[in-house]
Parts: structure tokens; C-alpha cells; sequence
């Protein structure tokens, strides 16, 4: 492998990084337009800076560990130092220091989370931190529980599951509406990273570390010709490197649950059901997003057929949060009545959740439906 490929990667990455490869790279996209968009333009040029990492991000690992250590401080360095870099000269014109402004307030934001996201993932990987035998959505549901509290252990799980999209694992697109923001960020690059791969890696997805630097007999790991024609598609198209992720029966099932509780028949539970442990994770996910609660902009009928579901398969993870929602003054009407409905339906699973909630509150609120428990 030579050493050389990812330096190319590197070198263009810093040229189109700098103020005159920033506006190149603006009025190439810009001269495709037909009606003038700069936020679409912004768009297209984050999505190019996403490709032109994650290509030599991986260029990198296969070339050693020593490179791969060498690339990801060039690529941390250059995204942390993006407001210097693009800085305007005093003499540039308006619009010009608008647009800057304008990707610095929110697209160099993104792509900064977007790489910490990268670089967990390969490091991950190039370590072979990571077991084949864990399930993708029970890492994204823990990462969903710690990204408020502990944003760096949450990224750790991020890190494992970028790996095991390496290793040909696929993310749930249902999750992206499902997790914070923040981890919507990491998730939505892992995805940009596996399909910018996919499309444009001469193999994909790899074996471990070690056996994939073995296999590669190409001079380059990304062909320049797919890279190429990836870029202008995410240009032309106006979105983010993006590929359909694999759908089984689960993914049918959950948007059922999507539907609100209509969608939860009797088929649809035996379904869920009959997987066992598998659609736990996302459910719960369903039930803790508390983003989907609010009636303006989420969906809680999603919460309330998730607990619905949960309380039938009897799973005793989800009484805390039934708890907050009937304590929380603030929990919609539906939303709450499903939670009572589902902790007196769970009955002495829910016993112990609630005996500490009662000791540990001095004035609960939701008293006579915990009481009934």
C-alpha cells in the first residue's frame, strides 16, 4: 500500500479547506444550480469535506497503524482550526463573508461532530475494539441513555458501532428520528461513512484490520473514478453521501409502531414477540424519546404503542420511564394514560421501580396511579 494515497486525500482536504479552495469549491457547485440556494450549496460542499475525509481516513488505515495515527491528527487539526483557515480577507466582498459566516455558524459545526464520529469508528476498528457479537441497536440504546450525561462514553459506543458497520453491520434508519440530536449527528455520519464506502471502496465491507491490509492490491483503497462519481451524484442530488440500509422484518414491524396504537394489533405483537430480544432495544428507544412526546413536532402515538408493545412482551426495562411520564406534569394526556395503564398492566414487575420512586420522593406526583401499582 503506498503511503502516498492518503496523503493525495490529505493534501486536497487542505486545499479546499483554505478561503480561495472554500469559494472554488462554492462556485463549482454554485454554476450547477439552477436557482441559486446557498444552503444547498453549503450542503453539497460539507458533504464533499465528508468524502474527502472518510476516503482518507481509510486510505490511512490501510496503509499502518502509524499513518493511520499521522492522518487522523491531520484531519482533527484541520477541522478544529476551520475558522482561521476561512478566514476572509477584510477586502472580501459582502456576500462572501456571509456565506463563510454562514458555514462556520452551522456546517463546520456538523462536520466537527461528524469526524469525532469518523475517527472513533476507525480507531475502533484499526484496534479491533469492538465484538461482532453485539447487536448494533443495544449499542445505540445505551449511546441514547449516556449522550446527555456522559457524551464521551456515548461516543465510545458510537465508536463500536462504526466499527461494526466496518465489518458490514448495518444502523436502523429509524434510530435518526429516534436519538438526541447529538447522536443524530454521529449516527448520520457513521451512515454517510459506510455508503460513501460502499459506493467507492474497491472492497467493502472489510475483514479485521489486519486480514483487510492484506487483502488490498489496489494502489488505492477508494477508486478516484467512483469517488468522482459519487461527488457529483451528492452535488446533483443536494444531500449527504446516503445509501439505502438493509431492511428485514423488524424495520416493517417498527414503523407499525410509527402508525400509533392502531398500528399494534394482535399480529403485530406476536410478531415482535416471536424475535425475542431483538426489537427491545429500538422500542425502548421509541418509548425514551422525549423529543417524540411533544404533540407539536414528535409523535406520541409512536411512545404510546411502544409501551403498549413493551407492556405486553412484559419487559420490566421500560417502568422508569413510565414512571416519568405519569409523574411529569408536562406528559400529554394519551402518553400519560398509556404509562398508567401500562405500569397497572405490568403489575408486580413495576413493584419495585415504584416502592423507590415513592421512598426517594417525598411528595410524588401521580400518586393514586402509583399507588394502585
Amino acid at each position: 500500500m503506498s503511503r502516498s494515497a492518503y496523503m493525495d486525500w490529505l493534501e486536497h482536504l487542505d486545499q479546499v479547506t483554505r478561503f480561495d479552495g472554500f469559494l472554488a469549491a462554492l462556485v463549482e457547485i454554485r454554476d450547477g444550480m439552477v436557482f441559486y440556494d446557498r444552503d444547498l450549496m453549503l450542503a453539497g460542499y460539507t458533504g464533499n469535506l465528508e468524502a474527502l475525509i472518510v476516503s482518507t481516513l481509510a486510505e490511512a488505515c490501510m496503509a499502518g497503524d502509524e499513518e493511520a495515527s499521522r492522518a487522523f491528527a491531520a484531519v482533527r487539526q484541520v477541522v478544529d482550526e476551520l475558522p482561521e483557515r476561512l478566514a476572509a480577507p477584510d477586502d472580501a466582498p459582502a456576500d462572501v463573508q456571509a456565506v463563510v459566516h454562514s458555514f462556520l455558524r452551522v456546517g463546520a459545526w456538523v462536520l466537527r461532530e461528524r469526524v469525532s464520529a469518523f475517527l472513533m469508528a476507525f480507531d475502533h476498528y484499526l484496534r479491533d475494539d469492538y465484538d461482532l457479537r453485539h447487536a448494533v441497536d443495544v449499542l445505540v440504546s445505551q449511546a441514547q441513555v449516556l449522550v446527555e450525561q456522559d457524551p464521551q462514553r456515548a461516543l465510545e459506543l458510537v465508536g463500536e458501532v462504526g466499527a461494526l458497520m466496518l465489518r458490514g453491520q448495518f444502523l436502523r434508519a429509524r434510530w435518526l428520528s429516534v436519538v438526541p440530536p447529538r447522536l443524530q449527528l454521529w449516527l448520520t455520519g457513521l451512515r454517510n461513512m459506510a455508503g460513501h464506502l460502499a459506493a467507492t471502496a474497491q472492497s467493502f465491507p472489510w475483514a479485521a484490520a489486519q486480514d483487510q491490509r492484506r487483502r488490498v492490491q489496489a494502489p488505492r483503497v477508494v477508486d478516484l473514478q467512483a469517488f468522482r462519481r459519487r461527488r457529483m451524484m451528492a452535488l446533483e442530488a443536494w444531500r449527504l453521501f446516503d445509501t439505502p440500509r438493509p431492511r428485514d422484518a423488524l424495520d416493517g414491524l417498527v414503523e407499525r409502531i410509527f402508525e400509533g396504537p392502531h398500528g399494534v394489533d394482535e399480529a403485530t405483537v406476536s410478531a415482535l414477540a416471536a424475535m425475542g430480544e431483538q426489537p427491545v432495544p429500538l422500542l425502548l428507544g421509541i418509548a425514551r424519546a422525549a423529543h417524540l412526546v411533544d404533540p407539536q413536532t414528535g409523535n406520541p402515538g409512536a411512545v404510546c404503542a411502544a409501551i403498549r408493545v413493551l407492556c405486553r412482551l412484559r419487559r420490566h426495562e421500560v417502568v422508569p420511564r413510565l414512571i416519568e411520564l405519569v409523574t411529569d406534569p408536562q406528559t400529554p394526556e394519551e402518553v400519560a394514560v398509556e404509562a398508567r395503564h401500562g405500569l397497572e398492566g405490568l403489575g408486580a414487575l413495576a413493584v419495585d421501580g415504584v416502592s423507590d420512586y415513592l421512598r426517594r420522593v417525598a411528595t410524588p406526583r401521580g400518586g393514586p396511579a402509583l399507588a394502585r401499582v
